[in-house]
């Protein structure tokens, strides 16, 4: 039997803008937490950095919601994907009770037929595929981000974006765990690097449409589950270059790509990491056989704490080094966007607004191992 705590408070909160509150600070923008969690794939370890994590910036400074996405109309976000049309999601699907949450599906699926801004959804069992970063904030509120599973279909996923006064306060996601989620359905700020113009879960957009408190709530309803990965097929995830958005209907997914694969391009144009000066400035990730295009946040360099060297595969292939991953790889499918911050060594909340590097597109689809086990390869 599965125990179910329902943990709910009463919370006050100050008007918000008409879409999610953004962080603030230099960089990272953390705005005064420190970080507990990066990362964390399928066990809640060996994660990324928010300080030069696969981008300058780690990615977190918010900067302003221009181009962020149009939080009336019923969710026709810029660059996120159309909502209009009644019936049919961003990523492709359909929308069986027309374009809205209808109150009584929770399923994933069904919350991607919400309207951006307008409708507080539920979903249920759903289980914690992977952890993106959790960060404590200065009065120990906890800041976390992470991925979902449907465990009716594990071909859906959802992005959970959970603020430091967001139900539980103090609540730090785990890999396995089954959770209910209420929140908003939204589209990311548009200046937020790598994660602009993302579809997921949040806390109220304004004030003026909040019910029930408006903020995120998080139900743990019981633990130790596992997630299986979508098997992608033949075809799957080409890029072309940054230039399309290829596999939308399995953002937010963990993916498997089978192997025998190659590390084809460690400098791919579409991940370049673009420098204050406007030159390139290196590079978040690399690109496989196929067209896919993978991006190494999680498994560049060394660990944060200065411990471990990751599996930096991009680095030994621009080495010389030919990388195959004779098994495959394995992540989380979903959209991928740069904004820099050119002229604007400071940087902060003064981001450009993303898009994909020499290509005309304001985000694509990539791969995101979050841990070495998810993709071990071989040198030659």
């Amino acid at each position: 039997m599965m125990m179910r705590t329902l943990l709910m408070a009463s919370v006050v909160l100050s008007v918000f803008s008409a879409c999610p509150v953004r962080p603030s600070g230099t960089d990272g923008g953390k705005g005064g937490g420190t970080t507990l969690l990066t990362g964390g794939g399928s066990s809640s370890s060996g994660g990324g950095t928010a300080v030069g994590g696969g981008s300058t910036a780690g990615g977190r400074a918010g900067g302003t919601a221009t181009g962020g996405g149009n939080a009336t109309g019923g969710g026709n976000a810029t660059g996120g994907g159309s909502a209009t049309g009644g019936g049919t999601t961003s990523d492709g699907g359909i929308c069986p009770n027309g374009f809205g949450w209808n109150g009584s599906d929770y399923s994933i699926a069904a919350a991607k037929c919400a309207r951006i801004c307008q409708d507080y959804v539920e979903v249920r069992d759903v289980v914690i595929a992977a952890i993106d970063e959790v960060n404590i904030g200065g009065m120990g509120d906890h800041q976390a981000y992470f991925w979902v599973q449907d465990t009716r279909d594990n071909r859906q996923g959802l992005w959970i974006r959970k603020d430091y006064t967001d139900l539980p306060r103090t609540y730090t996601p785990q890999v396995g765990e089954l959770v209910n989620v209420r929140g908003f359905y939204q589209s990311q700020f548009s200046t937020w690097d790598r994660y602009g113009y993302r579809r997921h879960l949040g806390e109220g957009c304004s004030s003026a449409v909040r019910n029930d408190g408006g903020i995120l709530v998080i139900e743990v309803v019981d633990g130790g589950l596992s997630t299986q990965p979508v098997t992608a097929m033949p075809g799957f995830g080409n890029s072309m270059n940054g230039t399309s958005r290829p596999n939308p209907e399995l953002a937010s997914t963990r993916v498997f790509i089978p192997g025998p694969v190659t590390l084809t391009n460690a400098t791919p144009l579409p991940l370049t990491r673009i420098g204050v000066d406007g030159g390139i400035s290196g590079y978040n990730g690399f690109e496989i056989t196929g067209g896919i295009l993978v991006d190494n946040f999680f498994t560049f360099g060394e660990t944060r704490d200065g411990g471990s060297v990751r599996c930096d595969w991009r680095a030994i292939a621009a080495d010389g080094g030919t990388v195959t991953f004779p098994n495959g790889l394995t992540g989380i499918w979903d959209t991928y966007t740069h904004a820099p911050c050119i002229g604007n060594a400071n940087c902060g909340s003064a981001r450009d607004a993303g898009s994909v590097p020499f290509a005309n597109n304001q985000f694509t689809y990539v791969l995101y191992p979050t841990e070495c086990t998810e993709l071990q390869g071989s040198v030659q």
